[in-house]
């Protein structure tokens, strides 16, 4: 897949779908990342694990760019104080998980708003979340997305994901939430969408 800096990753699917294998997937093919990890579910090879902001930035002086944060517990303010750091950063991934801890299809904590308005672009930084629905992500993300990784999806009805402009998204309905495939496309001109899996489980989880 291509997940560049400056783009805004989506990995939306439901529980038990492998979504949060690709997420460790991803972190494992990744050098310079922060990981946000409400549940302490991620270790990829080399992370550390900072206890506070400034431990955030001291590891990344030394060159340990690799960072999975597990606040307990992982509130708002947390999350700020995290991004703050991170907004520190160049060249850098901001990987969020279970992203609808946070925000909503009506809320967004003002700190994310600022990053993605302003600083995925400008220091040339990678965002990638990962939520169960499309209507747990916020309008200012969703809209801005450029990368939708979608697996199973369960039956609810979405509106949110019926309407966005994804070629062949009616396949996500109709894949087994057991078979750890999922649908990628990424929105640019003349983009069709993809089956790809099963996911790879990294060879530190086997």
């Amino acid at each position: 897949m291509d997940i560049d800096l400056s783009e805004i990753t989506a990995i939306l699917g439901q529980k038990n779908s492998g979504k949060s294998v690709l997420f460790e997937h991803l972190l494992a093919q990744t050098e310079r990342f922060i990981c946000l990890d409400p549940n302490a579910e991620h270790g990829p090879p080399g992370a550390v694990y900072p206890d506070s902001p400034r431990d955030v930035l001291r590891h990344w002086v030394n060159g340990r760019t690799r960072q999975v944060i597990r606040e307990v517990p992982f509130t708002e303010d947390v999350l700020e104080q995290y991004c703050r750091a991170f907004g520190q950063l160049q060249e850098c991934y901001l990987y969020i998980d279970e992203a609808h801890n946070w925000m909503g299809a009506n809320y967004i904590p003002e700190i994310l708003q600022h990053l993605v308005k302003w600083h995925v672009t400008h220091s040339n930084c990678g965002l990638v979340l990962a939520a169960h629905k499309a209507k747990e992500i916020h309008d200012q993300i969703w809209t801005q997305t450029d990368n939708y990784i979608i697996f199973a999806y369960g039956e609810h009805e979405d509106s949110k994901f019926r309407r966005v402009s994804i070629p062949g998204k009616e396949r996500v309905t109709q894949m087994d939430p057991n078979s750890y495939q999922f649908l990628y496309y990424k929105d640019v001109a003349g983009a069709e969408s993809h089956i790809r899996g099963p996911v790879p489980i990294p060879s530190h989880l086997q």
